[in-house]
């Protein structure tokens, strides 16, 4: 079944954050050959990001590629602190880890062992708070030093 997300995304440039229309169209079926399209406009362009991650994760990663290169799409799916379920995934839920430092798997593994993140740390995707920390992108994969205080690709 097609789903419709229709929303705002926060966007980063050099002349501070704003926000950006946003649309997500995805199929609400959990398997990995799934078909996802984000529309945003901007500056009253309209891009498109296009994927076949029923995480959204490949699309996030397309129309990010597509945006001027100053601009940054800001949300916990392109945060440093949004992570994944490491026992399986829902599409639009990330868990904040900003309090945390999280360097492997077996780190989130403990965190979903000893708490209730489904309570304390769940998050849309698309949401964006003041902790935001961009992850570096190379190519169409996300990338992220977790050592780094500040990216040394665009300074955020």
């Amino acid at each position: 079944m097609k789903k419709l997300i229709e929303a705002s995304v926060s966007l980063l440039s050099p002349k501070g954050k704003t926000t950006a229309p946003v649309q997500i169209y995805y199929d609400d079926n959990d398997v990995a050959d799934t078909f996802v399209e984000i529309n945003l406009i901007y500056n009253n362009t309209l891009y498109q990001g296009n994927g076949m991650e029923y995480l959204w994760v490949d699309a996030f990663a397309d129309l990010q590629g597509k945006l001027p290169d100053d601009i940054k799409i800001a949300c916990c799916m392109t945060c440093r602190h949004g992570n994944m379920c490491p026992y399986g995934n829902r599409e639009n839920e990330l868990f904040c880890t900003k309090d945390l430092i999280i360097t492997s798997k077996g780190d989130m593994l403990k965190l979903f062992d000893e708490t209730d993140p489904f309570v304390e740390r769940v998050v849309a995707s698309i949401d964006y708070c003041n902790d935001f920390g961009l992850i570096i992108w190379l190519n169409t994969c996300f990338c992220c030093s977790l050592i780094q205080e500040k990216c040394n690709v665009c300074g955020i």
